[in-house]
Parts: C-alpha cells; structure tokens; sequence
C-alpha cells in the first residue's frame, strides 16, 4: 500500500512538472495534454512500473547467473581502485556505446524491430509517451547493457544507481519540450534532438540512436539534427499500429502485415 501511494505522489509530481515545462517551452504548441490515446500510454506507465520490473530483475538475475558460469568476470579491483569520477566516466561512455548498438540493433533486426516499433507509435510526443515501451524490448536492452558492464567489474553498487538513471532521463527526452541545448546540442542529448528519432520523416529514418551523447551518432554516421527546423509527423513510418495497450502488447507477436523501412 506504500509504494502504491509513493508511486501516485511520484506519477502526480512528474505529471505536474511536465505539465509546467511543456506548457512554458513547447516544441509543438497546440498538442494537448491530455492526447486521445493517453489513456494507453498511462496504463503502460504503471504496467512498466510494476509488471517489467519483474520481469526484468528475475531474466538479469538468471542471466547474470548464465553468464558468469561460462565467461569469468574480471577482478573488481581493477575498476574498484580507481577514483569515482574516473568509473562514472567510464560507466556513462562505455553504457552509452552498447545503449547505441542496442538501440540500432532493435531498428535493424526485423523481430526486434516488431518490438520497438509500439515505442515508435505515438503520433504525439510528451513525457508520458515515453512508458509505451514493450517489456520484451525493455529487458533485452538492459540485458545488452548490463551483462558486458557486470563482466568488467563494475560493482553492483554502481549499476544499481545507473540503471534508474537509464530510467528518468529518457522521460525528459520524450517531452514536448523545445529545448536543444544551445552550444552542447551534439554534446548532450535534448529533447529537440530525440524528436528527430522518433519522426516520420524520411531522412529521419533509422537516426539519432543515441540517449545521452549525440557525439555517437556523429562517430557511427547516423546523426541527425538539423537547426531551425522540426519534425513535421510522429509515428511509424508505412506501418500501423493497433490502438489499445493490449493489442500494442501482442502485436510483436503476431505476422507482419507491412514491409518494413
């Protein structure tokens, strides 16, 4: 009954600061807050909040289980002596670099992309958008990220306070928020350039993978963010997704009706 009350208090705070940001710098002035298909998305708020945890803690046990009996996992000392700020430097650049191949990875394999494609569907982007999320892509991205950076040392101590971080911050990515950051625009990722990933215009397609440093999509060749201009449609691009959060959450299961670009 606790956390049930925390979350509310949460949801309601978040709600309120959204609110508040997105009505004093929107990107796309005249979206409503309270979008039609908003009722799914806020299901999918507290499914991820509930239901994934659980499924994602109990396959990061196992595979941590699997995995650390067939490849040995590299003495901590090594990652342990050296100062935080060097292992938080480390933590962000080396998660970012496999967050980036995970996330290309779900935009370039068929099967995975079934998945992330219910992520992509929103044709209106806000900070509630965000949670519609299928639990399959959530696990197997942090599977991707966490297994590899457990392998190298990194204590359990750290993980557990980076993994709420790859939480919250997209969140904020996804809000209907016109910020860019000025100068560090390809230095940190901004809402104004997360936008472009999830836009259906076709030079758009398949960039911007990044999730906080826009310098690897400079790197791989897959940046996107052109100044003075924004997306002109959200969405999937020559795709349709059902409506309804059940029918979001089969749907990964199910043929393939459209090709896929």
């Amino acid at each position: 009954m606790r956390n049930l009350l925390g979350f509310i208090i949460g949801t309601t705070i978040l709600a309120g600061l959204f609110w508040l940001l997105e009505t004093l710098w929107p990107e796309k002035r005249h979206q409503p807050h309270w979008r039609p298909d908003s009722r799914s998305d806020l299901i999918f708020w507290v499914f991820t909040a509930y239901i994934t945890p659980i499924f994602a803690n109990i396959t990061l046990f196992l595979a941590i289980i699997l995995t650390a009996s067939f490849m040995p996992r590299l003495d901590n000392k090594v990652v342990g002596s050296q100062p935080v700020w060097l292992q938080l430097i480390e933590l962000l650049l080396l998660g970012e670099l496999l967050g980036y191949w995970s996330h290309r990875l779900f935009h370039t394999i068929p099967r995975l992309w079934r998945f992330h494609a219910v992520h992509h569907s929103p044709k209106n982007l806000d900070w509630l958008a965000s949670a519609r999320l299928h639990p399959v892509n959530e696990v197997i991205s942090k599977l991707i990220v966490v297994i590899p950076l457990y392998l190298l040392g990194f204590s359990g101590g750290i993980l557990t306070g980076y993994l709420p971080f790859l939480t919250f911050y997209p969140i904020f990515l996804h809000a209907n928020v016109s910020w860019s950051y000025g100068p560090f625009r390809y230095l940190i990722a901004s809402p104004a350039y997360h936008r472009w990933h999830h836009a259906a215009d076709l030079a758009a397609l398949n960039k911007n993978y990044s999730g906080l440093f826009p310098f690897m999509d400079a790197i791989f060749g897959t940046l996107y963010f052109p100044k003075n201009r924004q997306p002109q449609q959200y969405g999937l691009y020559q795709e349709e997704m059902p409506v309804g959060f059940w029918r979001q959450l089969a749907y990964p299961f199910q043929s393939p009706k459209t090709t896929i670009i």
